[in-house]
């Protein structure tokens, strides 16, 4: 056949799989784009940062100047005392924490700022020294008082590399829950058909995510046998990080499960799965504090379940604190699985119906 022909075979083959044509070239590229539109700045002005008083003797309107000046670089969060502050830090609802001593209007007179971050947050350490020393200026500035910051460091001292190997353990499972067991089930399409005359199809899916989930795992293991080899303390196999792992494979094999029957088992899923976990790992702050880039990516970022599964994760590793100051992250998680599940059985109705 002459390349005119040839040419012409391949045009037909778009237009029998337009829709996958249509995922790969304009979706995908789409999604991208917009991940890194959200990437603002390079310096952080939207991180939440706390604001709590440091005794009973500061004023509101102490409090009031304060937040005022942290707006500068920041966006404030009022906390009625020091520990609520300091679990909203480990919570990862703030970044850092700023002590308002009082006295802040007696010209001359010494006010101790404490300035309180947390070592876990490891891509954050520069940042939270670079706000102390905007801290420390700006207000010097604003009250008569002799002003002075302190800080105060939480939790041991991680590495960027301990960090990073809690956000690569949770990008894995991102991958392996949306796209390796919708692919393992679309490889099996031509025998669902035969196993629907012995079993539901709803069935045969749920074995699928009861397995395949089961095998997380492996990996969960072979991340904290890595860690061990390079010298880190990370405590891979605690509670709240197996469950979060669990609860959050659930949910997204099911929304990419349903996407596939959706879809109609087409390869055109695979490649709208592929898409939506590029999106996934941009938006849900794998890696980086919400507000770090932009107002747009904090909010979106603060909806996502997985922006949940992230901080869960890291904090079962990384701190040493206890499994309940995270349950409503987990109780979100449960929540999303649950939806998650009723969405593909949803899904898997409408293939059954248009077979």
């Amino acid at each position: 056949m002459d390349l005119p022909t040839l040419l012409r075979k391949e045009a037909l083959t778009v237009r029998r799989n337009v829709g996958l044509f249509v995922v790969l070239l304009i979706l995908i590229p789409a999604m991208l784009a917009g991940v890194t539109g959200v990437y603002e700045r390079t310096i952080p002005e939207d991180v939440p940062v706390g604001v709590v008083a440091a005794d009973e003797e500061t004023t509101d309107e102490e409090l009031a100047v304060v937040r005022t000046g942290v707006r500068f670089f920041a966006t404030p969060v009022s906390y009625d005392s020091m520990d609520e502050a300091k679990a909203g830090l480990e919570r990862e609802e703030v970044y850092l924490v700023i002590e308002v001593p009082s006295g802040l209007s007696e010209e001359g007179e010494p006010a101790n700022f404490t300035v309180v971050s947390d070592r876990t947050i490891v891509p954050f350490s520069e940042p939270a020294n670079m706000s102390a020393n905007i801290l420390d200026s700006e207000l010097d500035r604003q009250f008569p008082a002799d002003v002075s910051v302190e800080q105060e460091r939480m939790n041991e001292d991680r590495v960027l590399t301990e960090y990073l190997m809690a956000a690569a353990l949770v990008a894995f499972i991102f991958v392996y829950a949306m796209v390796f067991v919708p692919y393992q089930v679309r490889g099996e399409r031509l025998v669902l058909d035969r196993l629907q005359t012995t079993s539901r199809l709803e069935t045969v899916v749920a074995s699928k995510v009861l397995f395949y989930g089961a095998l997380t795992t492996v990996p969960v293991v072979s991340v904290g046998l890595v860690g061990r080899w390079m010298g880190f303390d990370m405590a891979i196999l605690s509670p709240l990080t197996l469950v979060t792992v669990a609860l959050t494979f659930v949910f997204l094999s099911a929304v990419g499960l349903a996407i596939l029957f959706a879809l109609r088992l087409g390869r055109s899923a695979l490649f709208a799965n592929v898409g939506l976990v590029f999106g996934l790992v941009g938006l849900s702050s794998l890696v980086y504090p919400v507000g770090f880039f932009s107002t747009t990516r904090k909010a979106i970022a603060r909806a996502l379940p997985t922006h949940y599964a992230t901080i869960t994760t890291r904090s079962g590793m990384l701190r040493d604190t206890p499994a309940t100051l995270y349950a409503d992250y987990v109780l979100i998680l449960l929540g999303s699985a649950l939806a998650g599940l009723f969405v593909c059985w949803l899904s898997i109705q409408y293939y059954t119906r248009r077979r």
